[in-house]
């Protein structure tokens, strides 16, 4: 093995380094194979770290060796831009094929890092680490990603994202990559053994922790209480469907969670609610016959566009109502999707009056907080009076661990995360059984629960373990098919265990910091490298 891995030629390398990204892309939902996400890192840290190879050629392999994580895992970027854009689908598919590029380079530059950094000594397996975590750390993406995605359907991987979150998880699985890669290189199976053992012994650790860890909280949570949550899935297309037609399946929906005992209903994003409210938008009755609560009196979380009378933008909200229709909270999105809500860099104005496809929102001033109305159940101070506290993320945002954690760290905590999406967009593609898994990793960090409404799928029911306990499947919901798939509804007891901000986890209190540290190392092992070659002209 070591022979043939020796002799390779250039141009077979470039083949055998492209499974690395495809193995990594296969692990990811729906029913991804999870064995590659492990394996996925070997052939790469093999090939760009044999003798003979130059930086430039280094470059190369990772590049090659990154774009089957968006050729095979993000082929619904194509359809995002012909159904959101517009653009006919030759653009599409360039599209798609720029975005894979695009998520490509950080392997590149891993990959000479692995030719230019330290080959022998604890440095040889520390840089490779600190390194891939910093580059997926910093590298700007249109969507948080993390090549581990696959482990949210087996969460006994993801447990040590408490501790430091998915970095950390990336940082444990490329040094078991290091340590395989370094097996199949050794010249003797002597020198080989300390490799062997750290491969052997690692996965088996990683999953025994995570089985543990979620078992412990299982029996810690038995005595907390919960919360009957009834989550709306309309299934209502993109464009196609008179806005009576949508209301009436947001409020049958919820007449039927109404009657199952539901004490917080959840909507989607805004789009599924057809109509855009004034602000201040302060009761339910000002919407006439368009109101929200006219068929059931249960607290509704629910997205509606909102503006400002005059205003030429306006804002994607969520808004909390009480059982008799009074706003007791709103929240506007903050973290917009570019081009599809905000314009970047140029001027909106400019832009959305010569192209019809671009829009443009107002940003929100910050997370917010809500309390759900009840009885205080007396968990310690600070949390408030209230039956639960609420965090809402829309749409993306939960797949910003940044963000979420903002969300969890606000004053008097939350003990719910609270997602309303619109993923409709994409189709019947993998997008929002990724969307889904990415959201999962929020409730592992935090040790809270998260639930989602989603307009046609996949809505959900988290854990604080980040287990999908119950889900509504994705309907390929079409305007021209949408009498096929009634509106859905998902009823279930969320257990409550913990308030963030009384009972915040290793990760919120610092542990969130780790990919920072990473960065931090890579900077000043460049630097000193740097100082090293001065010195030596």
């Amino acid at each position: 093995m070591r022979r043939w891995i020796l002799g390779l030629g250039f141009g077979p390398s470039l083949v055998v380094a492209s499974f690395s990204s495809v193995l990594i892309a296969l692990g990811a939902p729906p029913g991804g194979w999870l064995l590659g996400h492990w394996l996925g890192f070997v052939p790469l840290v093999v090939l760009a770290r044999r003798p003979g190879v130059t930086p430039r050629q280094a470059a190369a392999l990772g590049l090659a060796g990154g774009m089957g994580i968006g050729l095979v895992g993000f082929p619904w970027i194509a359809e995002l831009l012909i159904r959101f854009a517009g653009v006919p689908g030759l653009f599409g598919f360039l599209g798609w094929v720029l975005f894979a590029f695009w998520m490509a380079i950080p392997y590149s530059l891993w990959a000479l890092g692995l030719r230019l950094g330290p080959f022998t000594g604890a440095g040889s397996y520390v840089w490779p680490v600190v390194l891939f975590v910093a580059l997926q750390f910093g590298w700007p993406n249109l969507f948080p990603y993390t090549p581990l995605i696959g482990f949210a359907e087996s969460p006994a991987w993801m447990q040590l994202a408490e501790l430091g979150g998915v970095p950390l998880l990336e940082a444990v699985v490329v040094a078991w990559g290091v340590a395989a890669a370094r097996t199949l290189t050794r010249p003797t199976a002597r020198a080989a053994a300390w490799d062997f053992g750290f491969v052997l012994l690692v996965p088996p650790l990683v999953l025994a922790y995570g089985t543990a860890r979620m078992q412990a909280l299982d029996v810690a949570a038995e005595s907390a209480p919960t919360l009957r949550v009834g989550i709306v899935q309309p299934n209502i297309p993109v464009g196609g469907m008179p806005p009576s037609q949508r209301l009436e399946r947001l409020r049958e929906s919820s007449a039927r969670l109404s009657a199952a005992g539901a004490q917080l209903i959840v909507w989607p994003e805004a789009g599924s609610f057809p109509y855009r409210v004034s602000r201040p938008f302060v009761h339910d009755r000002v919407l006439g016959d368009d109101r929200v609560m006219l068929r059931h009196r249960v607290p509704t979380l629910l997205g509606a566009g909102s503006r400002t009378p005059g205003a030429r933008y306006g804002y994607n909200s969520a808004y909390l109502l009480n059982a008799d229709g009074a706003v007791l909270g709103r929240y506007d999105k903050v973290n917009r999707v570019p081009f599809g809500e905000a314009v970047p860099v140029i001027d909106p104005d400019w832009l959305t009056d010569r192209i019809n496809g671009i829009a443009h929102l107002e940003a929100g001033a910050g997370p917010a907080r809500f309390v759900l109305p009840g009885e205080n159940r007396g968990r310690g101070p600070g949390q408030g009076q209230g039956v639960a506290s609420l965090g809402p993320l829309i749409c993306y945002e939960d797949i910003i661990p940044d963000f979420a954690r903002r969300v969890a760290g606000q004053p008097g905590g939350i003990e719910l995360f609270v997602n309303l999406t619109v993923d409709a967009w994409y189709g019947d593609t993998a997008e929002p059984w990724e969307h889904l898994a990415l959201a999962q990793f929020r409730s592992v960090e935090h040790r809270i629960p998260l639930v989602r409404s989603t307009s046609t799928g996949v809505s959900a029911v988290v854990d604080y373990n980040g287990r999908r306990v119950a889900h509504l499947p994705l309907r390929p919901v079409e305007a021209e098919t949408a009498h096929r798939y009634p509106p859905e509804i998902l009823v279930a007891d969320v257990s409550l265990p913990r308030n963030t901000r009384m009972q915040p986890t290793l990760y919120a209190r610092g542990g969130w910091l780790f990919p920072y540290a990473c960065t931090a190392a890579v900077l000043g092992g460049v630097v000193r490298a740097g100082w090293a070659r001065r010195r030596e002209l």
